[in-house]
């Protein structure tokens, strides 16, 4: 019985993680650095994804800028020549120069 228990507490907490990792979505029509992206629950494949549906073939996509879209998908917007900055809660990242 205490196993049984200690695994459904296990399940438990394991589900209410996966909902609190994915519960981050970006605010369409912003730009994300790829960073921040990675930083909020999207993952390589999200980013390598929308550069390939922009014909990108840089390999330093993951140092540009991405927009959010309405459904909480990303497209490749521009790519940073220098370094990518995160321009705070509810403002557009920003390439440097």
């Amino acid at each position: 019985m205490v196993q049984i228990t200690s695994l459904m507490v296990a399940v438990i907490m394991a589900i209410t993680s996966a909902t609190q990792a994915g519960a981050w979505d970006c605010t369409p029509g912003l730009l994300y650095c790829a960073g921040n992206l990675l930083r909020h629950g999207y993952n390589g494949g999200n980013i390598t994804e929308a550069a390939k549906a922009a014909n990108v073939k840089d390999l330093y996509y993951y140092q540009a800028l991405f927009k959010c879209e309405a459904d909480g998908g990303i497209t490749y917007a521009e790519p940073c020549l220098f370094d990518c900055e995160n321009g705070g809660r509810g403002e557009n990242d920003f390439c440097s120069l």
